[in-house]
């Protein structure tokens, strides 16, 4: 892995005493792109939004966040101020929610040239033009003056990325950026994220249920669970020989792409509330491989293998039945 362009270490959000994320660790790399991946409610989203400072004054959040070497977590609001949309930007889950209904598209791209890049008049006009063109807007300078409920989901969704580059950052976090989109523009928006990240260099950060996306986009992957990172590693190595249950639960639920149907395996049970969270490992209850030890303190992420790491103290278990089962997910 290139050398740590973030480096996030035991992060900790709680709300009104309820704790949310309960030491997250993770770090990405130059160019690198990274994946989260869990269910809904295991702190995927909550993780960049503490990282960034976007959270609500109610929350509390204690830990590291180091971009660079310069700790985010406390700084300044200037400091902030110049990270956000400059260094790291952040696709939201919903672009035509995240956009102003009131503003056409050049104004909203315009002000985030103005601030982030000192651009204004003519030249941040022509600028936001060609970034429309660079996300494969059709007829960019037309666009320019619609308003987003003149656009389709796909368009909006690519004005929000023209967005989260106007200010050249070097890590981008998309937050489910497919998840309202239908395969066909879904494939397009993952075309443009790769092609952009091999014209710029810049980093990407994944936050995303669909495990297809996962393999076709992604370097490393880290699974949430209830707070907490329970495994890490390679994208291949996850496809072919996952660690932890949660992570064996989660690829087993993918329908086979052929061969004969058969039932999708489901983990039964939900992500514990904050309030009801086990003494012990969190996913013990839905565990089919529980044992009385489970029960006690949550296990620590540990290495499997070179590279790869999980928080079980029973892991594998899955290897060989998924190593046959998803091949068509992989990288060719």
């Amino acid at each position: 892995m290139s050398a740590s362009l973030v480096e996030v270490r035991d992060l900790r959000v709680s709300f009104d005493g309820m704790p949310a994320l309960r030491g997250v660790d993770l770090s990405v790399g130059r160019g690198e792109a990274v994946a989260l991946v869990g269910e809904s409610g295991c702190g995927k989203s909550v993780t960049w939004l503490a990282a960034l400072g976007l959270l609500p004054a109610k929350a509390k959040v204690t830990g590291s966040v180091r971009l660079d070497g310069q700790e985010l977590l406390g700084a300044a609001p200037a400091v902030l101020d110049h990270v956000r949309g400059g260094r790291v930007a952040m696709i939201f889950q919903d672009p035509a929610s995240s956009l102003n209904p009131v503003h056409r598209i050049g104004r909203q791209l315009t002000e985030a040239l103005r601030l982030h890049r000192g651009l204004s008049g003519g030249a941040a006009r022509e600028e936001a033009r060609r970034l429309l063109d660079q996300v494969g807007m059709p007829d960019a300078r037309r666009r320019l003056d619609a308003y987003p409920h003149e656009l389709s989901g796909g368009q909006n969704q690519r004005v929000m990325i023209a967005m989260a580059l106007a200010g050249r950052p070097e890590l981008l976090v998309a937050d489910e950026p497919t998840t309202a989109l239908d395969v066909t523009i879904q494939a397009q928006i993952l075309e443009l994220l790769a092609e952009i990240r091999r014209d710029t260099g810049m980093a990407l950060v994944l936050i995303s249920h669909d495990l297809g996306v996962v393999a076709e986009t992604c370097d490393r992957v880290l699974i949430l669970y209830a707070g907490r990172v329970v495994e890490e590693t390679r994208t291949e190595q996850l496809f072919r020989a996952p660690a932890h249950p949660y992570a064996e639960g989660l690829l087993a639920a993918l329908p086979p792409m052929g061969g004969p149907r058969r039932p999708l395996a489901a983990i039964p049970g939900s992500v514990p509330e904050p309030w009801a969270m086990p003494p012990g490992c969190p996913f013990s209850p839905r565990c089919s491989r529980r044992v009385a030890a489970c029960d006690t303190v949550p296990p620590a992420l540990r290495p499997v293998v070179e590279g790869h790491r999980a928080a079980c103290i029973r892991p594998g278990g899955g290897q060989a039945r998924r190593a046959t089962a998803l091949p068509e997910l992989l990288p060719a």
